[in-house]
């Protein structure tokens, strides 16, 4: 018999990586000048690095590095996994029969995302890059040779979390069931929009939009 699991709520794909602080000064110098208020400079500058790939590209160059879009800049991380919360559906179905259960019923087990163990990677010059998309949708586990009934105690989910780059949710990397680890299968979302940039210096320390401007100037 087939145990599957259908989890739905919200999709992040999250990616961490190191650029050169002079490439972020750029495009905040371009945004402010067009836009002299805080809030369109930051629209402006979180649109650049996610869209504008051209104009992105084109203010890599200029300091010699080479942009390729945000999902590729995932030198330390990338994951991509739905996230684990109090409001989230969880459908078991098995034997011909369904049942919906919570996260309170199952088991759980967080792995912190750790920005201090990757900022000591940085070259000189880069900080440390925090980017990602939220979706929502639903995605289905598998598990073959399942004999029983169900229990909800035995479901146990892994997840990583992101707290130290300023983003509160955590993402599941795995389910199992009763020691089993559980196949990923289907998954079906939609409806993106995109998570702030979070930059921080070598000390750790968030680096603002203002900090970048009038940086490498000349």
């Amino acid at each position: 018999m087939q145990l599957s699991i259908e989890i739905a709520g919200y999709k992040n794909e999250v990616a961490i990586s190191a650029v050169p602080r002079a490439f972020l000064a750029r495009v905040a110098r371009h945004c402010h000048g067009k836009n002299n208020t805080p809030y369109f400079a930051h629209n402006c500058f979180k649109g650049v690095l996610y869209f504008d790939e051209e104009l992105a590209r084109k203010f890599a160059q200029q300091v010699g590095y080479d942009w390729n879009g945000w999902w590729e800049e995932c030198k330390f991380h990338h994951r991509a996994a739905y996230v684990f919360e109090g409001g989230m559906r969880i459908l078991v179905r098995t034997g011909g029969q369904e049942q919906t259960i919570y996260p309170s019923q199952v088991s759980h087990a967080e792995t912190p995302v750790s920005q201090r163990a990757l900022l000591h990677k940085l070259g000189e010059g880069e900080v440390l890059l925090f980017m990602g998309s939220i979706d929502k949708g639903a995605q289905t586990f598998l598990l073959d040779g399942f004999e029983g009934d169900f229990d909800p105690a035995q479901l146990a989910v892994a997840m990583e979390s992101f707290a130290e780059f300023g983003h509160e949710d955590k993402l599941i990397t795995g389910l199992s069931y009763a020691g089993r680890p559980m196949t990923p299968g289907h998954d079906d979302s939609k409806g993106k929009r995109m998570i702030v940039p979070a930059l921080f210096a070598p000390g750790g320390a968030e680096v603002e939009l203002d900090d970048l401007l009038g940086e490498g100037e000349g």
